[in-house]
């Protein structure tokens, strides 16, 4: 399934860098997170919980942040496992200064299967693309609320 998309935030692409990188943000940004760790520099494990159609799950997900070209790029590979199935990710994210705001892109692709994938492709993709949708407005708002402080 492929994932890709764009969204302007509040801030400048050095100050969207470090909050990104932050497990405290992320665990704050992402929609069904009940931990966040960070375990090495570029590595984090978290427990998502997300609903897809009927199934309900908890996924214990690793993170890993390659390709790092600070402040303007990195991509990043996902993988969950739960009951529900697994999800795979690999996406590359891109922060392109705008005056003084970033406009951030993914752009990537993503494999689900196990008793998720079994529900059929349409309600899989519509339930990730709100569940994507979620995230990056948090990540706006979220943004907008750091810069003010």
């Amino acid at each position: 399934m492929k994932i890709e998309g764009t969204v302007t935030l509040p801030a400048e692409p050095v100050k969207v860098w470090s909050l990104i990188l932050d497990p405290t943000f992320l665990a704050e940004i992402m929609p069904g997170c009940k931990e966040m760790k960070q375990t090495s520099e570029d590595q984090f494990t978290g427990i998502l919980e997300a609903k897809v159609g009927p199934i309900a799950s908890q996924y214990t997900t690793k993170f890993n942040i390659l390709d790092k070209q600070p402040p303007t790029s990195y991509r990043l590979q996902l993988d969950g496992s739960g009951k529900g199935g697994f999800v795979r990710a690999d996406m590359l994210v891109t922060l392109k200064p705008d005056g003084a705001e970033t406009i951030m892109s993914y752009n990537g692709e993503a494999s689900i299967g196990g008793t998720i994938a079994k529900i059929g492709q349409r309600l899989v993709e519509s339930a990730a693309k709100m569940i994507i949708d979620k995230g990056f407005k948090t990540l706006r708002d979220k943004v907008a609320e750091r810069v003010k402080r």
